[in-house]
């Protein structure tokens, strides 16, 4: 056996559907097995796999046990003389493996190879090389450092800037998520991957061990691999800054002396302190940016309208300062929770919210204006008209900055785009019926040719990139049959990163593809959507809970003469009120749907001495899910409410 194929897989079920298809057509002609370990998903990862690809030897783990460990477990059945380690959210060209293969083969002296990484849109990944954590190399990484200085060979060593993307060299590590070692390598220094590492800097630990046998890691950038989740979406959050970092510090433990592994943990510490910090600032930037932006707005137009108020329509004397701080902050307050619960900030962006908000906010005001002491009650007009003018500014300085690219959020009324397929023209039209059926898909413009000649469609292969640019198309869909993954990598390299990019396979529900390496992956697919899975709608689901419970808690008094088992009607509301359960909920314990908290009443209308089976409410729990709506909880928690005690 010349090669054996691993990926471990854990709930990445259209990817690697894809990546198991070009891994299959670039082994061609090479003796090869596929392992597939899975690591305990949930999505039908395992169930896809065999019914599409029988041929994989698949591993269906109990549970996770990580990227190492699962790594082990396809070594040890491995028979062939290379082992391949590769992410399941890759895609290789069809001369990849030949070529890897024809590097070790070539270069005795070469313990490990790996690729050129490109994101999503074809644009170079800078991943794929790297270089072993000295002093320096650990703290510039730790702090983010490297990413201000991201072409300077000191500050950014880590990734081995000083070897060109195009230059076959020599480097300390190569990246996990494509590495092709000799089994005989992996069996002299002791076995592929540490399991003390669970999830990051196995490929440090595997690559140092490999140059301290007396090997090379050969970075070969003449195969070029896709990485659709590149590291920048791994290392984002802060949670996984740390996990990165306390697999550094186990790494640095085992191959440094004490002396320098107490020095440098001190080190690793102080960058997880500082990444954080930076972490959370950026965080807290990118959710209230808008939210400040808006109570800037309304801060501007409240005392611009106080001004003109007071001066030009009432001439009277100025409103004193001391009123002013101890009524505007909590108006713009009451103005900027309104627009947030309405859903202003949620995606995609819809004028109507601002509208809704700003109006049920104004009215929320004037009836906390009504309560203030008199010294503080100025005038009712202000607020009104600070208001109606707030909308507006809101509304016109929304968008002129979404089009100045500083709010990146998604205008509901925008169409998503106009797509192109690159297709023979019988997949085109099996391509597109299967487009026609997913939500949100973009406008399809038409199809262009395999071929050089258009024939009947937009225009020939060699002409996309004139196309989609002359006729302003947003992204390009190649059904990969008919046409090679060589292909596809080259026209996304040519056409550019100004253009989004999606791979459908031929008989799948699924077009995978993703923006960059700074996001995780997108796909569009056919497969059943639930509306209970956004969290505009679990947020507002939350918000329509507690007002129900407050509003039963106060009509206690008059409830008891409705509900079935007044006692239990009341604990169940204090139960909704501090969030241990929902007033709506699933009838039955279903894995597959969104997570809700547990419910007081199912998600249909109760009727005495009728119940249905397990097998409708399945598919009503489905159905809610599905179709969740805050009106549909509305309903059925009042044709319900004399049941509100009786579960």
């Amino acid at each position: 056996m010349k090669l054996s194929v691993i990926i471990v897989n854990y709930n990445v079920k259209y990817f690697i559907e894809v990546c198991l298809h070009s891994v299959l057509k670039a082994a061609k002609g090479i003796e090869t097995e596929v392992i597939v370990v899975d690591n305990k998903s949930q999505d039908g990862s395992c169930e896809m796999i065999q019914d599409k690809y029988p041929e994989v030897t698949l591993i269906e783990n109990k549970e996770n046990a990580g990227f190492g460990r699962a790594n082990n477990q396809g070594v040890a059945i491995a028979k062939g003389e290379y082992i391949l380690f590769i992410n399941p959210d890759t895609v290789m060209p069809e001369d990849f493996l030949q070529k890897q293969i024809q590097y070790l083969d070539d270069h005795p002296d070469a313990g490990s190879v790996g690729p050129r990484l490109i994101d999503g849109k074809g644009k170079y990944a800078p991943d794929g090389k790297k270089s072993f954590p000295s002093f320096s190399v650990a703290i510039f990484k730790t702090t983010g450092i490297n990413k201000l200085f991201s072409k300077s060979p000191y500050f950014n060593k880590y990734y081995a800037v000083h070897v060109q993307e195009h230059e076959t060299a020599e480097v300390d590590m190569l990246s996990g998520c494509c590495m092709m070692v000799r089994r005989s390598v992996i069996d002299e220094i002791g076995g592929a991957f540490d399991e003390a590492f669970f999830m990051y800097c196995e490929d440090f630990d595997l690559s140092y061990r490999i140059q301290q046998a007396g090997y090379k890691n050969i970075y070969y950038p003449e195969t070029t691999l896709i990485h659709y989740k590149g590291e920048s979406t791994r290392k984002a959050t802060i949670s996984h800054v740390k996990i990165f970092n306390d697999a550094l510090t186990v790494f640095v433990k085992k191959h440094y002396s004490k002396t320098n592994a107490s020095l440098f943990i001190l080190l690793i510490n102080v960058g997880i302190v500082l990444r954080a910090i930076f972490s959370v600032m950026k965080q807290v930037l990118k959710v209230l940016r808008m939210p400040l932006f808006d109570a800037l707005i309304l801060l501007g137009t409240l005392s611009i309208m106080t001004q003109f108020w007071v001066e030009e329509v009432k001439n009277i004397d100025p409103i004193p300062f001391s009123s002013i701080i101890r009524t505007f902050p909590v108006y713009i307050l009451l103005w900027v929770l309104s627009l947030y619960f309405n859903g202003t900030y949620d995606r995609s962006y819809r004028a109507v919210r601002v509208v809704r908000g700003m109006a049920i906010g104004t009215i929320v005001i004037l009836a906390y204006y009504g309560l203030l002491p008199p010294d503080l009650r100025y005038s009712r007009a202000i607020i009104i008209f600070t208001g109606f003018i707030g909308s507006v500014g809101m509304l016109g300085l929304h968008g002129l900055l979404y089009r100045l690219g500083i709010f990146k959020f998604i205008p509901y009324d925008e169409i998503p785009g106009k797509t192109v397929i690159v297709a023979d023209e019988g997949h085109y039209n099996q391509t597109a019926i299967t487009l026609k059926n997913v939500p949100y898909a973009p406008e399809l413009a038409g199809r262009i040719s395999t071929n050089i000649e258009k024939g009947g469609a937009l225009a020939g292969i060699n002409d996309l990139q004139a196309f989609i640019y002359t006729a302003g198309i947003q992204e390009v869909i190649f059904c990969v049959n008919g046409l090679s993954y060589s292909e596809v990598f080259n026209q996304m390299q040519y056409c550019g990163e100004a253009y989004e990019y999606k791979i459908h396979l031929p008989n799948s529900s699924s077009f995978v593809g993703s923006n960059s390496s700074h996001t995780s992956g997108d796909l569009y697919t056919i497969d059943r959507r639930y509306n209970l899975a956004d969290f505009a709608r679990q947020r507002n689901k939350r918000i329509l809970d507690v007002l129900f419970a407050v509003g039963f808690i106060m009509c206690y008094p008059l409830l008891i003469f409705i509900v079935k088992k007044p006692d239990r009607f009341f604990i169940n509301s204090l139960a909704v009120l501090v969030g241990n359960k929902t007033w709506v909920s699933y009838s039955l314990p279903n894995a597959s749907l969104p997570k809700i908290r547990a419910g007081i009443i199912p998600p249909y209308n109760i009727l005495d001495k009728y119940e249905p089976d397990d097998m409708l409410k399945k598919e009503l729990d489905t159905g809610y899910a599905q179709d969740y709506s805050t009106s549909g909880d509305l309903k059925l928690i009042l044709n319900n409410l004399k049941y509100l005690g009786s579960f």
